[in-house]
Order: C-alpha cells, then structure tokens, then sequence
C-alpha cells in the first residue's frame, strides 16, 4: 500500500530536483567526445532536423498555404534547413549556440503548423515539437524544457481552436487529436528526462552490492546524501553485525551463508519500506537509514533485531547500534558528516556486541553549523 505522505515528499523533492537540475549540455558534449560520438550524433541531428523540415515544403507544394502564409510556410522550410546545415558545417556547438538552434526549430515549426489551411493536420504537426523537447530534455535543463513545452501546449490549443471555429473538424475530433498531441508532448520528454536521470552515471552499478542486492560502501553514501537533502527532521543510521555468522559458514558451507545473507538483506528491505535504504557495507554488516519524519529509531532498530533473528535456523543475532542525526546537514559537508554518523552508529554497534549480541545500543547527535554533540 503507497504511503501517501511518503509518496508525496518524495515527489516533492524529484521534482525540486529536476527544476534545479543544470543545464547537461557541457557534461554530454564531453561524454560523447570521450567515446568517439560526436560526429555520429551530429549526423543524426541534421537528419532528423532534415526530415522535419519535410512538413512545411509539403504543405506549400500541395497548395496547402495561400496568400501570405505560403511565404511564412517557405520561410519556415529555409530556417528548418538553416538550421540542419548548422550540424553539418559547423563544429559542434557550445551550450549558447544549441540553445539558438531550438529557438530556431521552434520558430520554424510554429509557422509551418500556422501557414497551413487545414488545421487538424497542424494540430498533428504540432508532434514536430516533440522531437525538439526530447532534444532539450537530453541536452538542456528543466527551465527551458518547461518554456518549450508551454509554447508547445499553446500552439496546440490554439489550432484546435482555430480547427472547430472555422468548421473543419467537430470538438470531439480535435479534442482527440489535442490529448495525443499533449500526451506525446509530455510523455517524451519525461520518459527521456528520467532514462537520463538513471543511466546518468556509469557507477550505477557499482552502487549496488551483487550478491544481495542492497546498496553498497558507495552507494550508502550517496543515498544518505540525498536523504540529508530531502528533509529536515534528521535521519535514523542503523548499523547490525551479526553475532554468529560464522557458525553458518563453517557449518553450511560459504554457499548457504551467502543465501542466508541475501534473505536478510532482502526481508531488511521490506522492514524498512520505501522510505529509507538498506546497504550491505562489509561481510555480515548491513546499514538502514530513514528519515526521523516517518520512523521511530529504537522501534526500528528493535524490528531490525527481530528481522534477522527469524531469518534462520539456527538462529542469526545481530548486534545493532543506531544514531539519531539530527539538525541542519546542507552544504559541501554533507557527505563527510554522514560518513561520520555512520561511524558513530558503527561504534554504538560495538557497544551492542560488547554486551553479549543480540541487543540495541543507541546515540543521539545533534550537528549545527559544522558541529556535532
């Protein structure tokens, strides 16, 4: 069942993420310098710009225009044209110089669609537009692709209008043919937007540990960057080693303990729920953390001790140690202080196993400008 406040939150902060998100143009430009893929890239864009301005120089040559609007219709075809020859002839181009090139093909395919007499087909030629916003949610950032979808909405809206006044087509027709338009419109470039978002980085992988499928070392801190971020009640760091692994390998074989420590991380994983993160970061050491907004620690970290302890049989204990990170964590230190409270739960863990296993030791620290207490 989606818990809605959870659900929301975390929403909340995908979307503030995405509106801050720079501009990507630098970063992929170097990307594909790296792997020899300017030139296929540039290719592909002048093709598909090509092919686009295909749209207006039918229009105009089937006498689909009239008056005026055959020559807005033949303007549009020379700047789509312009504008392809720019990635055959020039080098590729810097972030200012590709922002000008959608300007462009937005212009030029604004006019094409209004040049032409018959409106439901513009209202179909306002699709041209979602190859520009696929093009801006690769490259540019969330600002721009708003703009561009904005303008793209309202052109759309305004030949459907322009459709049922002048009778070409009933409301229903056009209805129809503006909610694919729109659905096409938003679709793309969110689908491409979050492909990038999860392909961004070629360590992806190595943020998750193979055996049991939890996070990694690595991968732990970037998750409790991003937790830090996200709220501002503080964030729950569990850390529980178990007690008498051992006794599993050395009875069952490396193989089993390998399968019973994929079935601990994985019923950790349901214990935890969509709001926090489980990472495995030694041999038999597992790392939780959740937001103090949604969790109780000690209730947490006591059905954490429950969790592993019904895993087996023979029974596997833990020795778990938590930290309540609390206070204002935001800036370049981030990560170095959540690397610390990891530490600091790591030592309460200690604490835990010092006492003979099988229980709970637990820390508050509070960090305000830089220090810890």
């Amino acid at each position: 069942m989606i818990r809605l406040p959870v659900a929301l939150e975390q929403l909340g902060w995908v979307l503030g993420h995405w509106w801050r998100r720079g501009d990507q143009f630098g970063f992929l430009s170097e990307y594909l310098a790296d792997r020899q893929l300017i030139d296929p890239a540039r290719l592909l864009v002048a093709v598909t710009t090509g092919l686009l301005c295909l749209v207006p120089i039918v229009y105009v040559s089937d006498g689909d225009t009239a008056g005026v609007w055959t020559g807005i219709g033949i303007a549009s075809a020379v700047l789509g044209v312009c504008a392809a020859a720019m990635w055959v002839v020039l080098p590729w181009p810097s972030a200012s110089r590709s922002r000008m090139w959608v300007v462009a093909c937005d212009v030029a395919t604004v006019a094409g669609i209004v040049a032409q007499s018959e409106s439901l087909g513009g209202i179909y030629g306002c699709l041209v537009l979602v190859v520009v916003a696929g093009y801006i949610a690769v490259f540019h950032g969330a600002r721009m692709l708003i703009t561009h979808l904005v303008l793209s909405v309202v052109t759309t809206v305004v030949i459907a209008w322009r459709t049922v006044e002048t009778g070409q087509s009933g409301i229903t027709l056009a209805t129809v043919a503006v909610a694919q338009v729109l659905t096409a419109l938003v679709v793309v470039p969110v689908a491409t937007q979050f492909l990038l978002e999860t392909l961004s980085s070629e360590a992806a992988a190595s943020e998750v540990d193979t055996l049991t499928g939890v996070l990694n070392r690595r991968g732990l801190d970037r998750a409790l960057e991003r937790m830090t971020a996200m709220n501002d009640r503080g964030v729950a760091i569990i850390v529980a080693d178990l007690d008498n692994f051992k006794e599993i390998n050395d009875r069952w074989g490396h193989r089993h303990g390998d399968v019973v420590l994929a079935e601990i991380a994985a019923r950790l994983r349901q214990a935890v729920g969509t709001s926090g993160v489980v990472a495995r970061t030694g041999g038999d050491e597992f790392v939780i953390a959740d937001s103090l907004r949604w969790t109780d620690p000690q209730r947490l970290a006591n059905h954490v001790l429950h969790t592993i302890a019904t895993v087996t049989d023979p029974v596997v204990t833990a020795s778990v140690g938590v930290v309540h990170m609390t206070g204002d964590i935001t800036g370049a230190g981030r990560l170095m202080t959540t690397s610390l409270y990891t530490e600091l739960a790591d030592a309460a863990m200690y604490e835990a196993k010092r006492s003979g296993g099988n229980t709970v030791r637990t820390r508050v620290h509070h960090h305000h400008g830089g220090q810890s207490w």
